[in-house]
């Protein structure tokens, strides 16, 4: 078990303000893209933290720490979705964009576009497509975590990953692929075979087909390129830093931790 979840298990006040803080952008991340609404993904952040907080002496190590912590942040974002009908969405702007530390102009303008077109895109994904991407694409979990996460199998995982990135990747195809030509109907499902690589399940044999498919076919080179693109940007768009309002969140859920009766 990591140290910092044994000290903070152990009654260690500073271990687990640590702790919670190395949560919470995540949290707060996945808050944003499943709420859609920044005064709901603040409260399922404290939400979360203080369930973190109350219930780490029950967690045994059995799963990942950021596992565990997706559950619950999952679990808070599904009660808030229930009464978010008549509340408007958060907008792009409300999303932090990250880029890198010192692109020319060129590439920050395009990081730019590229990154509010993501996050239309996500937006625009099924609650069960955004968050299997979520998990595995943005916040790097693995395989195994992130079904864990979800409730469900590794083998559903994939199997819904694989469509979501598809479905990512036509979100983002008239900024991706604006000129690309049509497949063919003779191609191979590229896409699947690209993901399934990508989770390290994809034959040699396939693999190779796979490429010397893509080295002669200018549709189905571009698609790749487009979800190759797609899940960058994806990693990009995570950052684990505590922002004011994160910051907040964690001093809050400590203070009312710390105000909950002891058994």
């Amino acid at each position: 078990m990591d140290p910092l979840v044994e000290q903070a298990r152990a009654g260690d006040t500073s271990a687990l303000q640590a702790l919670l803080a190395q949560v919470a952008p995540s949290v707060h991340r996945f808050g944003m893209r499943m709420c859609k609404n920044a005064h709901d993904a603040e409260d399922v952040l404290q939400d979360t933290l203080l369930a973190i907080a109350t219930h780490l002496g029950e967690f045994e190590g059995r799963s990942s720490l950021s596992s565990w912590a997706f559950a619950l942040t999952r679990s808070a974002c599904t009660r808030r979705r229930r009464g978010l009908k008549h509340r408007p969405t958060a907008s792009v702007d409300d999303i932090p964009e990250q880029v890198d530390r010192a692109p020319s102009p060129e590439q920050a303008a395009s990081d730019k576009q590229l990154a509010g077109a993501l996050s239309g895109a996500l937006d625009a994904l099924s609650d069960d497509h955004r968050e299997v991407i979520l998990l595995r694409d943005v916040e790097g979990l693995s395989a195994a975590e992130a079904a864990e996460a979800l409730a469900i199998s590794i083998d559903a995982l994939k199997s819904r990953l694989h469509r979501a990135r598809e479905a990512l990747r036509e979100e983002l195809r008239p900024v991706l692929e604006p000129d690309a030509p049509p497949r063919s109907s003779r191609c191979p499902d590229v896409m699947a075979m690209w993901s399934r690589k990508l989770e390290g399940d994809l034959s040699q044999g396939d693999c190779a087909q796979m490429e010397e498919h893509i080295k002669g076919c200018t549709s189905c080179g571009a698609a790749c390129d487009a979800l190759r693109q797609a899940l960058l940007a994806c990693r990009r768009s995570a950052s684990d830093e505590v922002s004011p309002v994160v910051q907040d969140r964690v001093k809050a859920a400590l203070r009312a931790f710390a105000e909950l009766p002891r058994r």
